[in-house]
């Protein structure tokens, strides 16, 4: 049942993301949903989003006539990124970005391209977020939207901490009912 209620969390997250790109970027869709698949496209790029597990792939399509030699995307919690051979990683706070200088490493026309990184378990949750991605041309192309890595809510965990609370007091209030209702059958029997 849990995993049910886990699959429809993933495809009303997909069809908002849906709502929100076709809102941002009129020529940006998702063409494909899955449990823990998504394709993000644009007329210049497609971006394949699996997320297996707590790693995150991005497959990167250029779709478009310049060469991609950039690409951006936010992250919470992240670490042991990787790209293509020939990329470089740069890990900032809040965001995994790889970028080559190489001209034959670039993601050129009709090429495909993996980015990948692991979550850890510090409070991240899955979000949206924009990708960028670097074109040699100079241009950049921003798909909104895309599966990303969030930091959880402050609200999420100050529900858990009132709920804790709650189950306390409840069980207090249980327990000091079942010690008096002991006490009025002892004093009954005696």
């Amino acid at each position: 049942m849990e995993s049910r209620k886990n699959t429809a969390l993933i495809v009303i997250v997909i069809a908002v993301t849906a709502v929100a790109a076709g809102e941002v970027c009129e020529d940006c869709r998702i063409t494909h949903l899955s449990p823990g698949y998504a394709e993000f496209k644009t007329d210049q790029v497609c971006i394949r989003v699996k997320i297996r597990s707590n790693i995150y792939t991005y497959e990167v399509t250029n779709l478009g006539t310049s060469a991609i030699d950039g690409f951006e995307v936010k992250q919470h919690a992240a670490y042991n990124f990787t790209g293509p051979d020939g990329w470089e990683e740069q890990i900032c706070p809040d965001t995994f970005w790889t970028r080559t200088n190489n001209p034959q490493a670039a993601i050129g026309p009709n090429m495909t391209a993996e980015f990948s990184m692991r979550i850890s378990s510090k409070g991240a949750v899955l979000g949206l977020g924009p990708a960028k991605l670097h074109l040699r041309s100079g241009r950049n192309i921003t798909v909104p939207d895309l599966w990303v890595s969030a930091p959880e809510p402050k609200s999420y965990i100050a529900l858990v901490a009132g709920l804790i609370v709650f189950i306390m007091l409840l069980h207090t209030a249980i327990l000091t009912y079942r010690e008096r209702q002991r006490e009025k059958t002892f004093i009954r029997n005696v």
